[in-house]
């Protein structure tokens, strides 16, 4: 299974116990392979620097290395394949992630973005919350047994 994680997901898992935290974990192991590229994980860096999270520069850089042990970081999508699909989001800055799973293969999209979460963009990307897809993980886990 491979999942490609959106950014709100990573800084979820980064910043806060629960299902985002438990997910880099299981990347981390190898339980689940997990994508981004370099678009979201810049969006994560950013966010790390806001004020509001008070994180000394060690520790952005502790948590940026985390990342870098849980995610494969793959290049971005092209910019003639990323206009193609305009009329997918109305916030079009996200159309990096979304069309990034496409050019990754993936099968999954972990977001809690509902705009990635729009049936829309589940035809496309198929995106899911990260319980979601813990559940999935379970339930497959389960069948093999």
């Amino acid at each position: 299974m491979k999942a490609f994680v959106d950014a709100n997901t990573i800084l979820s898992g980064l910043l806060f116990a629960g299902n985002d935290a438990i997910l880099l974990e299981l990347g981390r192991l190898g339980a689940v392979c997990l994508i981004t590229n370099q678009y979201v994980l810049g969006e994560v860096r950013k966010v790390l620097k806001r004020k509001e999270f008070r994180l000394a520069e060690e520790e952005q850089l502790r948590l940026m290395r985390y990342v870098m042990e849980c995610i494969s970081i793959v290049g971005d999508p092209k910019a003639e394949e990323i206009r193609k699909h305009y009329d997918l989001l109305r916030d079009r800055k996200d159309l990096p992630v979304v069309v990034g799973v496409k050019k990754e293969g993936c099968d999954y999209l972990i977001t809690g973005d509902k705009e990635l979460l729009s049936e829309k963009v589940k035809r496309f990307a198929n995106s899911i919350t990260t319980s979601e897809l813990l559940g999935a993980l379970i339930e497959e886990k389960f069948l093999k047994l």
